[in-house]
């Protein structure tokens, strides 16, 4: 193993590399190791995501961040020879009442204030895009043609070819056991292969995050919940254009994979999973499909997608979302430790907003400021705060993903 680095990324999954991507692309002559405890890239939380970009967000940073990502994956392929597999049919958003139509409406206007196009979808276009929707189990819908989704474990595997591709190196079966702090700055990583000298270290470890944060003392605002999401048995009738639905009055979303339905749905009585109470070798391949909840998922989708109730379960899939009190990223420098810098807290967003955090981290690392404003993602901004009351917060913005009055998906 490597016995020195100019920086250190711990953790391989789309966050990760897309830090390590933008790092090399500066081609400053720094070396950059990402270490990752699993055998292969994108092993853990990211390979089970749902891997939806959509841009419609109350926060124009946020906004910003997913626009960034959409126009990189866009061009991506062409810049580095790298596919991250984007399909860009759009996203549409069904509203059941009328409360939520009128959200939608605000959301319609929203979009236009941030260049982003929308329309309301007449039943003509929902019949095109989505023909096995039956629209008597709906008011109305929005239609955002600029949306997508990836492959989130194909998408993150570009970003870490196209890193290695510019000199970053990845290590494999790499565990992080311990940080080295001397004088309050970072000095180096110790891992099951090795020692790492280095002076600069990026904790992208996403639910794992607050145990490498443990090792240096800090604790993180950050709380991962259960995420269970299951894929059907393919169905000829699905276009090639289908869109990401969204079906906020229910919490459930849905989308196109391997020729079948990939769909979940934020559990409204979510379980907690902290990997630093679990024990070393804990992975996202221990956490239990419950199947009662995608019954209940399906349950929910039926009234609007029938042919659900058709369809076998061709896949159970679980995995984590790590949530904060306020649904914002966890983002930046820790000011009581030189040289480590913290990336987690994604939200239910990490896919989406996988492209401007690696261009953040990258511009803060390298060239001492970073390209927008995002002190609203500050690691400490929770200091002091009752670690019980902001785990209970994180339980309820995520139950919450889709109300109305949610910080991560309407407008307010």
């Amino acid at each position: 193993m490597k016995g020195e680095a100019d920086i250190i990324i711990i953790g391989a999954g789309i966050w990760g590399l897309s830090t390590a991507y933008h790092l090399a692309r500066e081609q400053t002559g720094r070396s950059i190791v990402v270490v990752e405890r699993n055998a292969a890239v994108a092993d853990e939380t990211t390979q089970q995501a749902a891997g939806q970009i959509g841009q419609l967000r109350s926060d124009p940073l946020m906004a910003g961040a997913v626009g960034y990502t959409l126009d990189l994956l866009a061009g991506f392929k062409e810049a580095t020879g790298h596919d991250p597999s984007l399909t860009r049919t759009g996203s549409l958003h069904l509203a059941q009442c009328d409360e939520r139509m009128a959200s939608f409406e605000a959301q319609l206007a929203h979009a236009g204030t941030l260049g982003i196009e929308a329309q309301i979808a007449d039943g003509a276009l929902i019949e095109k895009l989505a023909p096995a929707i039956r629209q008597q189990a709906i008011v109305g819908a929005l239609y955002v043609p600029g949306d997508g989704y990836v492959d989130a474990r194909a998408c993150a595997e570009a970003y870490g070819r196209a890193a290695q591709d510019l000199g970053a190196e990845i290590i494999l079966n790499a565990e992080v056991t311990d940080l080295e702090i001397s004088n309050d700055s970072v000095s180096c990583v110790e891992t099951s292969s090795g020692s790492i000298a280095t002076q600069c270290v990026v904790a992208a470890a996403g639910p794992w995050a607050g145990r490498i944060a443990a090792m240096a003392g800090l604790t993180l605002p950050m709380q991962p919940m259960r995420l269970q999401q299951a894929r059907t048995a393919p169905d000829p009738g699905i276009p090639a254009h289908h869109p990401v639905v969204r079906i906020p009055d229910q919490s459930c979303y849905l989308r196109p994979e391997e020729g079948g339905y990939l769909f979940g749905i934020f559990d409204p009585d979510p379980m907690a999973i902290d990997p630093r109470e679990k024990p070393a070798n804990f992975a996202t391949g221990d956490i239990k499909p419950e199947e009662k909840i995608i019954a209940e998922a399906r349950q929910r989708l039926a009234p609007v997608f029938p042919v659900l109730n058709q369809l076998d379960i061709a896949q159970f899939r679980q995995g984590m979302i790590t949530c904060t009190p306020d649904a914002g990223y966890v983002v930046g420098p820790t000011p009581c430790i030189e040289g480590l810098w913290i990336a987690t807290g994604c939200g239910g967003m990490g896919i989406a907003g996988s492209g401007s955090v690696g261009r953040w981290l990258s511009d803060w690392i390298l060239k001492g400021n970073c390209t927008d404003d995002v002190s609203p993602f500050a690691p400490p901004r929770f200091k002091g705060r009752d670690p019980d009351l902001l785990r209970e917060e994180c339980c309820h913005v995520y139950s919450n993903y889709y109300a109305l009055n949610s910080v991560t998906y309407s407008l307010g």
